[in-house]
């Protein structure tokens, strides 16, 4: 009995820990689990829309006078009178004078050929009385047939006749001179520099300033191939041009017009320069500074209009040749395009694009096709995914999608491929799929 209860009591032990384990076990608490989320990234996006885009060339130059030249003396002497506006930087108007070369000498020669030519008209004076007495006693000696030219004093009246011309010439050279001593302005503008003051002696030809015409200032604009294939430079209107300049720590502003081309290319730069004219542009206003000779701007051409195109920002480009769209899954395809235009800011697209396209603002790095996002668009934040496993948790963005696509399939719209093989591949793998889709995938292998 005893040997009986030795070997029964470990048995009824280990039977008791087995069934006491298995009591816990089947008693044992649900584990609590935690909200799943798929895995997306979030991004700003905007819907596109064709629109007209006037292009906007922007260039810079010098501005330049668009007359200017050397003031020059066409006769000698000493400088006796100078303007007080014959300084640099002094203004001045057409027919001032500015100079004026010690006269006296001028009008002592025109007093000269004033002489000689009133002693030449007596000369023809007396030669004509002469050749008319000859005709006369000719005609009173009753000589027959007609007298000779030297008879009647013909040459010698031709001569007389010569020397008053020549003396008149003389007369008109000397007050000429006479006129030239007083050195005037052919133009309203400013003395840019000068070379002579008051009581130096000058030769003839000799450079005495620089001036320059304040009517109209020029600028010579580069404008690259591509800038030239969207400004029309032979309109019957000019196109406009702002010219903009910073001056004393404020943005300034000019108006100007495209006026005209240079005759060639430069083959320096390979690059044609448009010349921008600026009316009146010197005068001081209580607003606006002059410009200056010299002075560097910056310049927008007003170009040709873009019709019906996509304007997006630049930095939505990838390698300037693709896009980023987030189609009707939430998910980035990328997406050829053709850029017509760009510059710093934005990009100007013709084909690539649909009406409606949701575009990728936001910078990714590299990123393959399907990677899911969430798109806030033109500032609308998506609507809050819910986790899965959560009692009503329906996706219910998910679901308006699939609502869409449904109503494109009933109308009879073609789906986008990208969509037709994520569905494909979906189905394949043995997720599921809804019928409709199911139905669209068999008629549309």
């Amino acid at each position: 009995m005893r040997l009986l209860i030795k070997i029964l009591l470990p048995l009824v032990i280990v039977a008791a820990c087995i069934a006491a384990a298995l009591t816990i076990v089947s008693n044992r608490p649900e584990p609590q689990t935690r909200p799943q989320f798929k895995s997306t990234t979030s991004i700003e996006a905007t819907r596109v829309k064709t629109s007209d885009f006037p292009v906007i060339l922007r260039t810079q130059g010098t501005v330049t006078a668009a007359r200017q030249g050397s003031l020059v003396p066409q006769v000698a002497g000493a400088i006796t009178r100078v303007s007080p506006n014959f300084v640099v930087g002094g203004t001045f108007r057409a027919g001032d004078v500015l100079v004026e070369i010690d006269p006296r000498d001028f009008e002592i020669a025109v007093t000269l050929a004033e002489a000689t030519f009133a002693q030449a008209r007596a000369t023809l004076s007396e030669e004509q009385a002469r050749a008319d007495q000859a005709a006369a006693d000719w005609k009173r000696l009753g000589r027959s047939g007609k007298p000779s030219e030297l008879t009647v004093r013909k040459p010698q009246l031709a001569a007389a006749r010569a020397s008053l011309e020549g003396a008149r010439a003389q007369v008109n050279r000397a007050k000429l001179d006479l006129d030239r001593s007083r050195i005037t302005a052919s133009y309203d503008g400013v003395v840019r520099d000068k070379f002579v003051d008051l009581g130096q002696y000058v030769n003839k030809g000799t450079t005495i300033a620089e001036i320059y015409s304040t009517e109209a200032a020029e600028i010579r604009l580069p404008l690259n191939s591509q800038q030239l294939g969207f400004v029309d430079l032979s309109a019957s209107q000019p196109a406009k041009v702002t010219l903009s300049a910073t001056v004393a720590g404020k943005r300034q502003e000019w108006q100007a017009t495209l006026s005209r081309t240079d005759g060639a290319i430069d083959p320096a730069n390979r690059q044609l320069y448009a010349i921008a004219e600026v009316s009146n542009p010197f005068p001081v206003a209580a607003d606006q500074p002059p410009l200056r000779i010299g002075q560097f701007v910056q310049a927008d051409v007003s170009g040709k209009t873009l019709k019906d195109v996509f304007v997006i920002p630049r930095s939505a480009l990838r390698e300037d040749r693709e896009v980023l769209i987030v189609d009707e899954l939430n998910t980035l395809q990328t997406r050829p395009v053709n850029i017509v235009w760009k510059d710093a800011q934005v990009a100007v697209i013709d084909q690539g694009l649909n009406q409606g396209d949701v575009l990728n603002l936001t910078a990714l790095g590299s990123v393959t096709n399907g990677t899911r996002v969430r798109a806030t668009i033109d500032g609308k934040a998506p609507p809050t995914e819910r986790p899965a496993g959560r009692p009503g948790n329906g996706n219910e963005d998910q679901s308006a999608r699939l609502a869409r696509l449904k109503q494109r399939v009933e109308s009879g719209e073609t789906l986008p491929p990208p969509v037709v093989q994520r569905f494909k591949a979906r189905l394949e793998a043995g997720q599921p799929v809804p019928k409709w889709m199911q139905d669209y995938l068999a008629n549309n292998p």
